[in-house]
């Protein structure tokens, strides 16, 4: 591979390492998406990686450092978070990229579609040769291709083969001994072998489903009176409504309101960033995230309000979360919104037989059940007292949406 020399690759042989054969170097946490996908595909095919996340207060760890010394392949992802860690010489990533290029190791960058380029002048003296070594693109959207190309990048070493190698004849001498012992006859010894060849799939997850409630408040004769939010409720204008909702599992959830003129807003996440729509199994979250409370606006009413779930992103309420509204894409978010609900795989568009599977390539098992949830939900009402609400189970498979679709009324004067 370029700026590998041979001196180099034959010391990398010699030391023959151990456990892994790729090491994953990423600034973010080792169950970002981008890490926990590459790592997961990775050993399904049979890889062996090292995927870690390194301790902020320990410095360098020179475990670290002499694990790099030994594996062939070192996939370097090139998040925002990677770079900036890159150039600064007294980080640990900077450090691991240093020892790498100085071991002749076999380095893949990896960016993320339409993320940041390595910039000329981000890279530290030492980090130079970096720009040389070959460069890959991770699309989500192109997943499959994206994988490939990355496994061809390392397949392609030698020093990978030659470990497979390896691996695979202490198969054949175990076999060999297994067949000495119980006399297993020569036909049966080649699908014993396929079958110890065959990589242990990833288990499968349970289907989806989402826990929810919403409630309502309003004023009567000065009270502060809370009424439930469900399917067919009348709302009025300066009226208040708040949703709550729990997670049978690890994904990403949103939460979307659609006005009487067809307007979409986001109510959760809160933060106009990639990611904040992460969510974990069996905590509770609110919507809107920041106030607590949407005022329902006299002049635009309330048409509907989405809350989405899922174990996988959805690419398109993520554009509307990153891209805030303007004058001229209000028909685009409406129809992101639309195109969404008709194509989510949460049962009601599931075609009978078809298999499921999460971006992680873990099947969806229908025979397993969802993650439990809480059998009441809260919310503190402005007044100060507790409104409870049984929890709303929507079932779902890869992602599950509970929509609500409300009657407006102008307010009475």
């Amino acid at each position: 591979m370029g700026g590998v020399q041979s001196g180099t690759v034959a010391d990398k042989r010699r030391r023959e390492p151990v456990e892994h054969d790729a090491f994953v170097c990423c600034a973010d946490p080792s169950d970002s998406e981008m890490a926990s996908t590459i790592a997961a595909y990775l050993t399904r095919r049979g890889f062996r990686v090292f995927v870690e996340d390194r301790s902020p207060a320990a410095g360098l760890d020179e475990r670290r450092l002499a694990l790099i010394s030994d594996v062939p392949d070192f996939i370097l992802l090139l998040t925002p978070a990677t770079i900036a860690a890159a150039s600064d010489r007294h980080h640990a990533v900077n450090a691991e990229i240093v020892r790498a290029l100085e071991t002749g190791r076999n380095i893949v960058r990896v960016s993320g579609a339409g993320g940041p380029a390595l910039p000329p002048g981000a890279l530290t003296t030492e980090l130079a040769a970096l720009a040389g070594q070959q460069a890959l693109t991770y699309d989500p959207d192109r997943l499959a291709e994206s994988l490939a190309i990355l496994l061809h990048s390392l397949s392609s070493d030698t020093t990978v083969n030659d470990r497979h190698l390896m691996r695979l004849t202490k198969r054949w001498f175990i076999f060999a001994a297994l067949f000495v012992l119980v006399g297993f006859s020569l036909q049966t010894v080649p699908a014993l072998i396929k079958a110890w060849k065959r990589p242990r799939p990833l288990p499968p997850v349970a289907p989806f489903a989402l826990y929810w409630s919403a409630f309502g408040e309003r004023l009567e004769n000065g009270v502060s009176v809370e009424f439930p939010l469900v399917q067919g409720a009348t709302v009025s204008g300066g009226e208040r409504i708040r949703v709550a909702l729990s997670p049978s599992a690890d994904g990403f959830a949103y939460v979307i309101s659609r006005d009487a003129r067809g307007r979409v807003s986001v109510l959760f996440p809160g933060e106009t960033i990639k990611g904040a729509s992460r969510v974990r199994a069996g905590q509770r979250y609110q919507a809107p995230a920041e106030s607590g409370w949407l005022t329902v606006d006299p002049q635009v009413g309330l048409d509907t309000i989405y809350v989405f779930a899922g174990y996988d992103p959805l690419q398109n309420l993520e554009e509307l979360v990153e891209e805030p509204e303007t004058p001229t894409n209000v028909p685009a978010r409406r129809e992101l919104v639309e195109q969404t609900v008709v194509g989510l795989l949460d049962g009601r568009h599931y075609q009978l037989g078809r298999r499921l599977w999460i971006r992680t390539t873990q099947l969806v098992d229908q025979s397993l059940k969802p993650g439990p949830g809480p059998a009441t939900i809260a919310a503190l009402l402005p007044g100060g007292t507790d409104a409870v609400h049984p929890a709303t189970v929507q079932p779902g498979l890869v992602s599950a949406l509970a929509e609500i679709k409300v009657r407006f009324t102008p307010a009475q004067k």
